[in-house]
């Protein structure tokens, strides 16, 4: 199994990759430079939602304005196999003391060889080491995949409501956190 390290977080230790992969690579807060490649990789992770009919609001997203978040304290994770950026999420830290993460996304060819997994533990690492309570992140109610994937690292469903996003697109999200120790 490959090592999955978070730069600049030597205290997240190593996270394992699946057998044969390459080696991911994990920045929790990517430069200006890193901008136009991670925007790619989501335009590319949520285009897929257009064909439902639901297009995500992650596809108005510009490196404009991802740069204009990072100013406001917004961090850019990306994750990197062979040097290439092929995931990324958005996070900052909510009021209650929760690190929220969005808008994660693993470019198409990438997915399956555990990428979303490593973004997960390294922000869920980052978390810990700054003393905070756990992640959070919103996820759309149709995605039952992903869903499964961040309960089987730990999270769970804790709200459900409707939102409409900035196409005037209305869907069901859940909300889920991570599993606190009581409640395992």
């Amino acid at each position: 199994m490959s090592e999955v390290h978070a730069i600049g977080d030597p205290a997240s230790g190593p996270v394992r990759a699946p057998a044969g992969s390459a080696a991911i690579e994990i920045a929790l807060d990517c430069t200006d430079r890193d901008l136009p490649d991670a925007l790619a990789v989501m335009h590319a992770a949520f285009a897929e939602y257009s064909a439902t009919g639901k297009p995500s609001s992650a596809l108005a997203e510009t490196v404009e304005s991802l740069r204009e978040e990072r100013g406001r304290g917004v961090g850019i994770a990306v994750a990197r196999l062979d040097g290439v950026i092929v995931g990324l999420a958005k996070h900052h830290v909510r009021p209650e003391g929760l690190l929220y993460f969005g808008r994660l996304g693993v470019a198409p060819d990438a997915r399956g060889r555990g990428v979303a997994r490593a973004l997960v533990a390294a922000l869920r690492a980052a978390a810990v080491q700054r003393g905070l309570a756990g992640l959070t992140c919103y996820v759309r109610a149709s995605e039952r995949a992903n869903i499964a994937m961040y309960e089987r690292q730990g999270m769970r469903v804790v709200d459900e409501r409707e939102v409409v996003n900035k196409f005037g697109v209305t869907f069901q999200i859940v909300e889920m956190r991570d599993t606190a120790p009581e409640d395992a």
